[in-house]
């Protein structure tokens, strides 16, 4: 017999992303986490799981969980790190609910953190190389900006666009961003300020790729809601992977792993994608936004940069897409970055400014990924009050 357990998110919290020289990795778990536990008050979490991608390079620390756990005072309750790149955060939410479904825990807490800055650019590229397949890519100098690069050099060419009609996609992202307090860039971005950006790996430039930025987001997830007003529910979710080097893909403009998550999401929610109505990409680079929303099937291949240019994925439209300003405003926080699209996404589905303008939106789906198409989520998210 199945269990019919339903799992909502009743309490969120997110650290606007930054360079937060001031706190270390344990006291930015502790802003976020605290306040999702002052939210929820005695909840009698079972388990606290941690989102983290880097810890090992960037701070020299294993066992994460545990260390994080114990700084809050939390001694006796199993604090478990989830790796998986900067797709982490959205295994990480797969492994808790599917705890709280099975009757493991009636609550646990899923929290993101990654501290991108106090080290050095050399470290930190280091640092991102690790979620390329270091022996046959990164060693060699492929970088994850280079195989964006190479993604969009062959998007263009398939699709017949020039450079200057894939920088809608960092338009769009920074006019969403300007509107969002919790974002990183809080301005506005016009086409001469895209083209005149530093080149990263031709035809990608700097206005192409979300800042990395320290950060911190976190949720609670139970069995029950603890409110009665503006619940959101996690009505499917559903993982795929593709993990294998480039060198070995038949193509670069369809993520198989995207595709493969999203159908097990929607299929677990009863539901299709013309139900839904808000979706959070991760766009590391702006190639990766465009990817996934088309290789889920809300937008058909080649016709994204098209309709982000005629505003009809903006807000007012059936589909919107990334009205937090996605990773390029809010910043990229390794393996924390699908918690900010999570957290997001709450916010969107209930109305919380600054999306209280999205008041006719029921159903979100999240998307996080691993590398380049490595590992992929998708949530579905519903409010149900």
């Amino acid at each position: 017999m199945f269990n019919t357990t339903e799992v909502y998110i009743v309490a969120h919290s997110l650290v606007p992303g930054g360079r937060h020289y001031e706190k270390g990795l344990k006291e930015l778990f502790a802003e976020a986490f605290l306040k999702v536990l002052d939210q929820v008050g005695n909840s009698n979490l079972g388990a606290v799981y941690v989102a983290n991608a880097f810890s090992e390079v960037l701070q020299d620390q294993s066992v994460l969980g545990a260390f994080l756990s114990d700084y809050v005072g939390l001694r006796r309750t199993p604090a478990i790190r989830i790796e998986s790149g900067d797709g982490s955060s959205g295994v990480a939410i797969l492994e808790a609910y599917n705890m709280v479904k099975a009757g493991v825990y009636d609550c646990v807490a899923v929290v993101g953190v990654e501290k991108m800055h106090d080290v050095t650019s050399i470290k930190l590229n280091k640092a991102l190389a690790t979620i390329t397949d270091y022996e046959y890519e990164g060693f060699f100098g492929i970088t994850p900006a280079a195989q964006a690069a190479m993604a969009m050099r062959e998007y263009m060419l398939k699709y017949g666009y020039d450079y200057e009609d894939l920088a809608s996609w960092p338009i769009k992202m920074h006019e969403r961003g300007s509107k969002n307090p919790y974002a990183y860039m809080r301005k506005q971005a016009t086409l001469k300020d895209v083209l005149e950006s530093e080149v990263i790996a031709d035809p990608l430039r700097l206005y192409d790729a979300a800042p990395a930025v320290d950060g911190s987001a976190a949720v609670v997830l139970c069995n029950k809601p603890l409110k009665s007003n503006a619940v959101v529910r996690i009505d499917g979710i559903g993982i795929g992977a593709y993990g294998t080097y480039m060198g070995q893909r038949d193509t670069l403009t369809e993520l198989l792993s995207v595709k493969d998550a999203v159908n097990m999401a929607l299929r677990m929610a009863h539901s299709s994608i013309g139900d839904v109505n808000l979706v959070e990409v991760h766009d590391t680079y702006s190639i990766l936004g465009i990817l996934a929303l088309e290789s889920m099937g809300f937008v058909r291949p080649g016709e994204t940069p098209r309709l982000l240019s005629t505003g009809a994925l903006d807000v007012g439209n059936k589909l919107v897409v990334n009205a937090s300003g996605g990773l390029k405003s809010m910043g990229f926080p390794g393996g924390a970055s699908g918690m900010y699209e999570i957290v997001s996404m709450v916010m969107e589905l209930t109305n919380q400014k600054p999306f209280n303008s999205l008041d006719n939106a029921g159903l979100g789906v999240v998307q996080d990924m691993a590398g380049f198409d490595l590992v992929s989520t998708a949530i579905v998210l519903r409010r149900v009050t």
